[in-house]
């Protein structure tokens, strides 16, 4: 399925995938931080807890995104084993994230939001890379 923006087919352009990506996991991050400081900074969730719904909302909100803008959807697998390994993935970036919050939060004191952006610009790399090599 051809990819365009006002007319220009960037189907196979990889530089402008790349950067509408990367425009799309920002969205998808502030989906992220906002119901993170939603969840855990305004009504005092765990941070642990918190972490993994956002994640996991800004996850569904993401693969919608980048189904229409930049990957190509059902072309490699089947959608229902595409969205099984989009979940696998994402559930390995879920650990590194939990991970991650675990060393700054937990062992560093760093304050929460702070430590919820460092490790999701940290884990941006391996959704890319992952889904890009494994899915689609």
């Amino acid at each position: 399925m051809a990819k365009k923006i006002m007319g220009f087919d960037y189907s196979n352009n990889e530089k402008i995938k790349i950067l509408i990506y990367l425009s799309i996991g920002g969205t998808a991050a502030l989906i992220e931080w906002g119901l993170f400081y939603l969840f855990g900074v305004q009504w005092h969730w765990n941070y642990l807890f918190s972490t993994t719904l956002a994640f996991f909302c800004s996850t569904i909100c993401h693969y919608i995104m980048t189904n229409i803008w930049v990957f190509d959807s059902g072309t490699r697998y089947q959608r229902v084993k595409e969205l099984t390994l989009v979940l696998l993935v994402s559930s390995i970036g879920l650990l590194f994230n939990l991970m991650l919050m675990l060393v700054f939060v937990g062992f560093l004191q760093w304050p929460v939001m702070l430590s919820k952006v460092f490790a999701s610009c940290i884990v941006v790399v391996w959704n890319y890379v992952s889904r890009k090599k494994w899915v689609y």
